[in-house]
Formats: C-alpha cells, structure tokens, sequence
C-alpha cells in the first residue's frame, strides 16, 4: 500500500508542476470575429475600435453589420464597451461596416468609416464620419452623406463601374493641430482636414512611395516616432505589411521595409500602431479563430520595437502576444534536439539558427479540459496545432471540429523514460508521441523493443539567442513566469484527491497502531 501511494504522489506532483501554464493571449477578442483594427489611447486606457466580421464559415463574400469598440486598461483583459451599427448612416447601404479608425480633437472623438454609398448616380464605397463626445458610445452620423464619394477620385479602370478605392481612412493630427486623412485601395490619396474635422481643407493629393518592391494595395496608418512619419500600410496580394518615412505628414515617403509577411488563411492585412505606457505595439487581423479565414479575422497584438536608426523591427506574429509565454519540447535522448514544425511535418531537430517554428503554446486539452491533458498550437503560426494523422503527426488550422479536436488533444503521463519527464499519448488511444531514428515525430504502440528515451520529453520555458552563426537556448524557470491569477490552469481535483488520499494513509495507519 505505501508503495503505491508513494506513486501516486510522485505523479501528482509532475502533473501539478506542468499543468500551471498560461493560456494563449492572442487573438486579444475571442467570443466573436473582429477585423480592420484601430486603436487610440484616452485618459489610461485603450480604445480598439473593429468590423464586425458575421460571414458564415463557408461564406465568400464580406458580412460587417457593425463596428465594435472595446476598451483595455492592460492591453490583456479586454471589454466589449459599446457598437456602431452601419445604419447610423443612413445614405449607406449594404453590410459594409469596412476599415475605419477614431481619432480625438478637443473633447470630442470622430470615427471615420467605410461604408457603400447608397446614391445610384455615385454608386460604390465611400467615407463617412461619425461624432461623440465618448469614445466608445453615442455616436452619431456627423454629415448625412459621405465625406469621399466614390467619385471624388479618379478610379482604376479595372474597378469598373462600383469602384473600392475610396476605403481605408486614417487619420493624423500632427504637431502643430493640421489634420490629415489619408486613405485608398491600388491608389493612396491624403487630404487636409479643417479644424472641425468633418471638412476637407483643399485638394486631394494623390500620393507614391518611393523605392517600393510591390506595389500598394491599402489599409494606411500614420504615426509619428523621434520626429520622423512613418506611414505602415498593406501591399502586395496575398497582403504583407510595409512602411515607409518622410520628414513630413505630406512626404515624399520613402519606403524602408516590410513590417509583416503574409498571413496564412488571410489574404487581407491591416495595421495599426500605437504607444501606450512608453511601450509600442502593432495591432493587425489574421485567420486565427477556428473556422477563421477571408471573411471570419481576429485582431492580434504584439509588441514593436525601432533601432537605433529609427527603422523598426520586423514583428512576427504569435500566440502568445504580449503577455503570455511559448514553451519547447526537449528530447529526452538528446538534449540538443527539440520539436521543431517544418510545413506540416514535425521533428525533432537540434536548433542551428533563431527559428520560431520551434516555440509553442501549450494550452488545455481542445478535446478534454481535463487536469490530464492538453494541446500543442504553434507559436509562430496561430491556429496550427499538433495533430495526429493516423500514426503520423502533422500540423492544420484548427477548424473547430469535434474530430480536429480529438486528433490535437494528448493525455500527460509521467515520462516512460523518467518520471520527472513528461510522455504523450494519444487521445483515447494507447499510442504514444515518438521520435524515431530519422527524428520524424509519429505515434507509435510502445513495447519492449521501443526506446522509452524516444516517447520522452521535457516542456521547457525558454528563448532563442542568435550570436552571429551560433544559436543558444536560454532556460527559464516555469515556475517563475508570472502568470495572471485568471487565466492560471490549476488541477485542484488531483490535488484534492492526493490530499484525501495521504489523510487515508495516516487514517489507517492510526487505525492499525492502535489495535
């Protein structure tokens, strides 16, 4: 009886010291879909302003009835503080609530939008704006028509006759009070606006950006860093984020880099970018929620860094954001090796150059929450996880399914190799994670001609340094990552039950020392 009690306990604790794990922070809005963000900061805290993505998981065509605001003190914990339908603007037609950005001037907060305008002679999508002195609630339509129609710029001829290129609006205030709106989809246009910000202030400007690799596509966003412009925007399709400088909100912009590459199950992109408690961050949509894709985004976070030079570091997108932590997967045989994805593949590969394809979230079980089991999504590929394909392990989108779930859910067991290790198996199957000779990852039935080191591994906290041609691994402590109190993962019911049973074991003992 001690002896396996003695067991019990030695589990307990290893699968208490791994289930601590934070959950996945990004994408920051995970009840509903949300697209084409903006952000501003007022009075401590911020203010996300998305469309409303409703298309069906098989729909094609875009869906956005609404406008979203939500509001964040932390940039983690986030609340659904108040909504835009696209029926305040009322010459609108169409579920068209498309890209928009809000901007503040003296008390008073104006949302600038994209909408299908509704006039047959001036058919197309145009910019309207509305007005409130929240910004999160009462806004209203300010004009009762569009500040752009369609026909206030010269349309690409392949547009035909219900052009798109009047989307996109953003808008700056620089230094000295001048406002700008800058938009557009192919071509880019800015135009001043007048003190009250619901008038242009002289002619449109049509504007090109020199040195550019491919050509401009949409979504511009303004910003100003140590006296420089920077204006990100999408370009390319499938769409990647770019950006260029100027000394001025006018130009002439140069282009310096691509902040972005290309999203996988998004061909859209759209940027924004903000300074909030002397941290910069980029904010941008993606296909990451299950059933996620063209017409179903979610809105991302990360942080943004600039070199010395005032170019900024290119930001890959992640999991875990800003807030929580990614995690490797340490062969057990070789402590040189961790589980690395390459396409849809996995192995078990030393790491020979900074690669984020070795980093994951670590989540609860998809198909069983359970203290006992749980997910591997890749970090630097949002939406993929490790599943099972027969025997094999492969990485795919979660699609939401039941059967996806299943196929991407492990049971933890104390390592077959050391119990102070960890081992994989299979949901609801007797099959084991392995790495075989060539280092393929697989599932494989474990017997006494297996290597039990090769069904073992070690979940560890760390990060990746690059040092010219060499690349170190830098431990951390898991126990020492902090972790918000809400989103710990805690086994109480195995504790519970280790304590109930050691309380058993000295019961009885008591029981047998007294007779």
């Amino acid at each position: 009886m001690g002896k396996k009690i003695t067991v019990f306990l030695v589990v307990l604790c290893a699968l208490v010291s791994f289930t601590m794990i934070a959950h996945a922070d990004n994408p920051i809005i995970k009840d509903r879909f949300s697209a084409d963000p903006a952000a501003l900061v007022h009075d401590g805290k911020v203010y996300l302003y998305t469309g409303h993505d409703e298309a069906r998981p098989s729909g094609n065509t875009f869906v956005i009835k609404e406008w979203n605001v939500f509001s964040s003190d932390d940039l983690v914990n986030w609340e659904l503080e108040g909504h835009l339908p696209r029926t305040e603007f009322k010459w609108a037609r169409r579920d068209s609530a498309w890209a928009s950005q809000a901007i503040e001037r003296d008390g008073q907060f104006y949302w600038y939008v994209t909408v299908f305008n509704g006039d047959p002679a001036d058919p197309g999508y145009s910019i309207g704006v509305a007005q409130s002195n929240h910004p999160a609630k009462g806004f209203k339509d300010a004009l009762g028509g569009p500040l752009i129609t369609p026909s206030i710029t010269t349309d690409p001829e392949y547009m035909g006759k219900v052009p798109w290129d009047d989307i996109d609006p953003s808008v700056f205030i620089d230094k000295d009070g001048q406002a700008y709106l800058y938009w557009g989809n192919t071509h880019l246009y800015y135009v001043k606006l007048n003190d009250n910000m619901i008038e242009l202030d002289g002619d449109i400007q049509r504007v090109e950006i020199a040195n550019m690799p491919v050509g401009y596509t949409e979504a511009p966003w303004l910003h100003e860093y140590d006296g420089q412009y920077y204006l990100t925007y999408a370009m390319n399709y499938p769409e990647e984020i770019g950006y260029a400088v100027s000394d001025s909100p006018e130009g002439p912009w140069t282009y310096k880099g691509k902040l972005m590459d290309k999203l996988p199950g998004s061909s859209t992109s759209h940027p924004a970018i903000i300074e909030f408690e002397e941290q910069w961050y980029f904010i941008y949509h993606g296909a990451t929620l299950p059933t996620g894709g063209e017409v179903r985004r979610s809105t991302s976070i990360e942080k943004m860094y600039y070199n010395p030079d005032g170019t900024i570091q290119k930001v890959v997108p992640t999991v875990s954001g800003i807030s929580d932590h990614s995690y490797l997967i340490q062969a057990y045989s070789d402590a040189d090796r961790y589980v690395r994805h390459m396409g849809i593949g996995l192995q078990v590969t030393s790491i020979k150059k900074e690669n984020s394809n070795y980093k994951w979230h670590v989540v609860p079980g998809l198909a069983n929450n359970h203290e006992t089991y749980l997910s591997f999504q890749s970090d630097s590929k949002p939406g993929f996880y490790m599943k099972r394909k027969d025997q094999q392990i492969v990485m795919a989108k979660n699609d939401g399914t039941d059967s996806f779930k299943e196929a991407a859910t492990f049971q933890v067991v104390p390592g077959l190799a050391d119990k102070k290790a960890s081992s994989y198996q299979a949901y609801g199957d007797d099959l084991y994670l392995y790495h075989d000779e060539d280092n393929q990852l697989m599932l494989t039935m474990m017997n006494a001609a297996q290597d039990s080191e090769r069904a073992t591994f070690r979940l560890e906290g760390g990060k990746l340094n690059a040092d010219k041609d060499e690349v170190t691994v830098e431990a951390i402590n898991v126990d020492e990552i902090p972790v918000p109190a809400s989103r710990i993962y805690v086994p109480l019911g195995i504790i519970v039950l280790g304590l109930a049973i050691t309380t058993t074991m000295y019961a009885t003992r008591r029981k047998n020392k007294n007779r």
